[in-house]
């Protein structure tokens, strides 16, 4: 609860973030009514609420690691995950599945995969933090010139090997195996790789824990490197959108998510 108040407060000062950036270069459209003109979305896509409600399961798990507490067992995560999901979808913004599953179904599979994640992660040596919010001020690589907003963001978890090497943990679900290429290219573990070093880290490591939502649930951890130059390119992106938004460029970009976007609606309207 205190990170989550902690982030609301970052969130109160005017900022820039991985996921709103993210958002921007998917469509700035959705950016414009998401972000600045805070029209509600119509739904939560299925995928999104799912994750979030792993992502609840497997703070508690590393809360409890955290604070020297016994490992919370299978039941435990299953239960956190089950209560987490529940309150998705009895949120006043309704979760929107796909046209063959059902609400029972999704949550078995949550169920399976969390019990997967707790027979098969390995276990850290020391976690320091769990959802660990961040503030850091970024500045133009060519030019120097520091943007106004800072950057904000939340590390899912922050742990402190053997050797005393930090490293951030990112929780991701997904239905298929990553690629290479979508390891290589992914802007929020760029930006986390700045984060890191920028909040006292050092030279952190990362680790993403990929939860395979497969007919037998998987965990598979990838371990990606950024160079300085992958560094330097996030920053001139960041400051390129930065530049964009400002300009007021939010034109909409037709493509096949339009179909489950949960700003549709009032783009279409609009």
């Amino acid at each position: 609860m205190a990170a989550l108040s902690a982030l609301a407060e970052l969130r109160a000062e005017a900022h820039m973030s991985v996921s709103a950036i993210a958002t921007y270069m998917q469509c700035p459209r959705k950016y414009e009514l998401s972000y600045l003109c805070k029209v509600p979305p119509t739904h939560r896509p299925g995928p999104l609420s799912f994750g979030s409600a792993v992502h609840e399961a497997l703070a508690v798990y590393y809360d409890a690691l955290r604070m020297a507490k016994p490992e919370p067992s299978k039941q435990a995560l299953a239960e956190a995950f089950v209560k987490a999901w529940r309150a998705q979808l009895t949120s006043p913004i309704p979760t929107l599945l796909d046209a063959e599953q059902t609400e029972q179904q999704v949550e078995e599979s949550g169920v399976a995969l969390v019990e997967a994640f707790h027979d098969l992660a390995p276990r850290p040596h020391r976690v320091i933090e769990v959802e660990m919010p961040f503030s850091i001020e970024l500045a133009h690589p060519d030019t120097g010139e520091v943007l106004q907003e800072r950057l904000i963001g939340v590390f899912d978890a922050v742990v402190q090997d053997q050797d005393g090497r930090f490293r951030v943990l990112e929780h991701k679900t997904a239905s298929r195996r990553w690629t290479e290429d979508r390891l290589s290219f992914d802007s929020q573990l760029t930006g986390y790789s700045i984060a890191a070093a920028a909040t006292g880290l050092g030279d952190a490591g990362i680790t993403v824990q990929l939860l395979l939502k497969l007919k037998k649930p998987a965990l598979e951890l990838y371990h990606p490197t950024r160079t300085d130059d992958d560094r330097k390119d996030f920053l001139r992106l960041v400051f390129g959108v930065h530049r964009a938004i400002q300009a007021g460029a939010f034109f909409a970009r037709r493509d096949w998510s339009c179909k489950t976007c949960p700003w549709a609606g009032p783009c279409l309207a609009g």
